[in-house]
């Protein structure tokens, strides 16, 4: 799992949104506006994290039960996926 090639975070006013660059602002043209949380696992990917990892560092960083962190993450990343940001 990585983010598609073209997308970038970038603060905006004191938020950080997701946009979308060079060919792909043709396919996705606009801005998503992100949280804390999916900026975190945004980084986490960018990184090269497995999911698993990811998980493990969301209930370690928000101080929250595994299986939340396990939901919560796999929501984002069904976003993530949906929205055409993962590859």
């Amino acid at each position: 799992m990585k983010i598609k090639k073209g997308f970038l975070l970038c603060p905006v006013m004191g938020k950080t949104m997701a946009i979308s660059t060079g060919e792909l602002e043709k396919e996705f043209p606009g801005m998503i506006k992100m949280n804390e949380t999916s900026t975190d696992i945004w980084k986490w990917i960018e990184a090269g994290k497995e999911r698993e990892e990811i998980h493990r560092l969301y209930a370690e960083t928000y101080d929250i039960e595994a299986a939340q962190a396990q939901e919560e993450v796999d929501g984002v990343i069904r976003q993530m996926e949906e929205a055409g940001i993962l590859e």
